[in-house]
């Protein structure tokens, strides 16, 4: 979430979790203490306003998004991914990593991927509104939130000039990758490769590392 205010969260700021079940709102109360903005359009104002009650909200477009927490699956995918990916750019690039995460498209659009790796260096003055395009965006999909992920939220990522968005179904074992170029997207089954840049060496991840290792059948 952004917070209560993305002023007061500049400072290594920690948008809420991600979730198994997404709830979409036009203008109505989610709650009796969340307020409806005045007007059809939810923006990053009116999401600075909200609880801080444990959910995960975003705004798509002006419409609100709400999340509650994900599940143990879930996390640990996307927990050991950031490992992963952290190690990497703390070797490597210095590059900053936010898990989850956000990425201030507009003052309508707020989303908070799993995973998001800018490139910059981390610091204390970072800010929301001013942080680049990610050059990588991850969202591990769920089965109530991977055709919003994958039909509405990963156009807006790559719109707003995010290099790779990658979509981790749990289900299928696959990571899906996207550029701005793409018209279908890459299926990585055996695992995937991350090279940003040609001067830092390439991290290889296998399925396994990824997913798990298969659970052998009874």
């Amino acid at each position: 979430m952004v917070g209560r205010s993305l002023h007061d969260a500049e400072l290594l700021p920690t948008p809420l979790r991600r979730a198994d079940t997404v709830f979409m709102v036009s203008t109505s109360r989610t709650s009796s203490n969340t307020p409806a903005p005045v007007g059809a359009v939810w923006t990053v104002h009116d999401l600075e306003q909200l609880p801080d009650d444990g959910h995960r909200y975003e705004v798509l477009h002006g419409e609100l998004l709400v999340t509650p927490l994900p599940s143990v699956g879930h996390q640990w995918v996307a927990a050991n991914l950031t490992r992963l990916i952290g190690n990497s750019c703390a070797t490597n690039t210095g590059w900053c990593f936010f898990a989850p995460s956000g990425v201030h498209v507009s003052e309508t659009t707020w989303l908070e991927p799993d995973l998001a790796v800018y490139s910059v260096p981390m610091s204390p003055e970072l800010a929301w509104r001013t942080m680049p395009a990610p050059v990588l965006v991850v969202e591990v999909l769920s089965a109530s939130t991977r055709s919003r992920d994958r039909y509405r939220k990963r156009p807006a990522y790559l719109a707003h000039g995010v290099g790779e968005v990658w979509l981790l179904d749990l289900r299928e074992r696959v990571v899906e990758k996207w550029t701005s170029a793409s018209e279908f997207p890459e299926l990585h089954r055996e695992g995937i490769t991350w090279h940003p840049v040609d001067s830092v060496p390439a991290l290889t991840l296998s399925a396994d590392a990824l997913f798990g290792p298969v659970r052998a059948e009874p």
